[in-house]
């Protein structure tokens, strides 16, 4: 192989190397794996207790009143107001 060849296929290498290192990877490595990323299969006909649903309602309503989100408490007692305590 010739010198000029060898010295010409170096500064190709050399400015791809340079090219490739200034290349942001990170948002290609995100997409990639949510690509991978599983997500749960969720069945439209699973039955839902209501009593889950009950409960789901009263740890979020008492995290907001620890939290003193009183605004989403409020809207919480809006949207559901059959799961409101009596007071």
């Amino acid at each position: 192989m010739e010198p000029e060849m060898i010295f010409r296929t170096i500064a190709i290498l050399i400015a791809a190397g340079l090219l490739v290192s200034n290349f942001n990877y990170s948002p290609t490595i995100a997409w990639i794996k949510n690509l991978f990323k599983r997500t749960p299969v969720i069945n439209p006909k699973s039955s839902v207790n209501f009593l889950d649903v009950v409960g789901s309602w009263h740890t979020l309503k008492s995290q907001c009143k620890e939290l003193e989100l009183t605004e989403a408490s409020e809207k919480l007692d809006e949207v559901f107001p059959l799961l409101n305590e009596e007071e």
